[in-house]
């Protein structure tokens, strides 16, 4: 019963800091890709601002 309940333990933890780097990292890979389209829609149009980029870029990647 011992080993059973060390497991369970181990596990329950472990499921406890995946959720939790999840919440604090989630945002990291949606930053990137919103980041990189903007330097890729300004490399493409010299003309476009950069708050247009940036919402045209959220909305596209948002809507994926």
């Amino acid at each position: 019963m011992k080993k059973n309940l060390g497991f369970i333990l181990f596990i329950g933890l472990a499921i406890l800091f995946l959720y939790i780097s999840k919440i604090n990292y989630g945002e990291h890979g949606l930053k990137k890709s919103i980041s990189a389209c903007i330097i890729a829609q300004k490399k493409k149009d010299k003309t476009m601002t950069l708050e247009f980029a940036k919402n045209y870029c959220e909305k596209e990647i948002r809507k994926k």
